[in-house]
């Protein structure tokens, strides 16, 4: 079995090669112990027999290359503090994995030091290393150039162009998710008046956190409608946004795709508003694509999307 590991805003998902998935909220993750995580993971997809893992963790802003993970310094991190909720989750299934005895190898995310348009380095960070895992989804399924937009808890969105990523655009630049957005003229004030902390903004700075909601759920049908509106329309900026970059690096024809919960519901609207087809993604869509990286790693692959497999994968293989 080839393991692929979503580690997401709230929830981390676990699937292999075939498509089975497994969800536990990072909630749950961060009290259960290593043994249990990797008995429910094993049961919930059938097997005990993993060829390889391909895992993400956090921002993945300490590497540019795929590494094995026990040459991941630092958990693959310049820092261990960054933009989101800190609740262990991640880091208990992280150190999970490395006690389990399955080879594993650690993704990237998209930074100011990674292989894309030189005029997005201008930000210290583009997207996670489970979007890069959502990225190879797409790709294995046919989609060479494309743009997708992850909008759930907080919206990222990237593109793809002839099979390597060229820009992402984070959670804290541009557009508002459901929960946590980028941090306004008002944020910023609050920060510097010391009434929050920078990442309190962030984390309180999304469409339904503004309307002192925590879920949709939590809605009447006219927030909800209003909330879901707010979210289409961004998302739909935000994609435009980087169809602009690619009808400059030469790409007009790009396939669009939507990404998080919330994804089916809004598809129309933001198709809609671009005036052009864009598809759902499944809420497994990362982690699936993270698996079939392990599996391509695996076979022998030496780039995935651009990004380089460190040599010394193959080589611990061979030995």
């Amino acid at each position: 079995m080839f393991l692929g590991i979503d580690h997401g805003t709230t929830a981390i998902r676990f699937a292999n090669e075939v498509g089975s998935c497994y969800e536990i909220s990072r909630r749950v993750a961060a009290r259960l112990p290593s043994q249990q995580i990797i008995f429910r993971v094993a049961e919930n997809l059938g097997s005990d027999q993993v060829d390889l893992v391909a895992l993400s963790y956090s921002m993945g802003d300490g590497l540019t290359s795929i590494v094995r993970l026990e040459d991941a310094a630092n958990r693959g991190l310049i820092s261990q503090d960054g933009a989101g909720l800190h609740q262990g989750g991640g880091t208990q299934v992280f150190e999970a994995i490395r006690a389990s005895g399955w080879p594993a190898v650690l993704l990237p995310g998209i930074h100011r030091a990674s292989r894309i348009d030189p005029r997005f380095r201008v930000f210290s960070h583009g997207m996670s290393p489970e979007k890069v895992g959502l990225a190879y989804g797409v790709f294995r399924q046919g989609s060479s150039s494309f743009i997708v937009c992850d909008a759930s808890s907080n919206t990222v969105s990237f593109a793809v162009l002839e099979g390597r990523i060229v820009a992402a655009i984070d959670a804290p630049i541009f557009a508002p998710g459901l929960l946590q957005g980028p941090l306004d003229v008002q944020a910023i004030r609050d920060v510097d008046g010391g009434k929050l902390t920078a990442n309190q903004a962030f984390n309180w700075g999304g469409i339904l956190s503004k309307m002192g909601r925590k879920g949709l759920d939590q809605c009447s049908p006219e927030e909800r409608h209003l909330a879901t509106e707010s979210l289409a329309l961004f998302a739909a900026m935000e994609i435009s946004a980087l169809l602009l970059l690619c009808r400059d690096l030469g790409q007009e024809d790009v396939q669009l795709f939507l990404a998080g919960s919330p994804a089916k519901e809004i598809e129309p609207r933001v198709s809609a508003l671009l005036g052009k087809r864009v598809r759902p993604l499944k809420g497994s869509a990362a982690a699936q694509g993270c698996a079939w990286i392990a599996e391509d790693v695996f076979a022998g692959e030496k780039s995935i999307l651009g990004i380089a497999v460190d040599e010394r994968v193959q080589r611990g293989r061979e030995c």
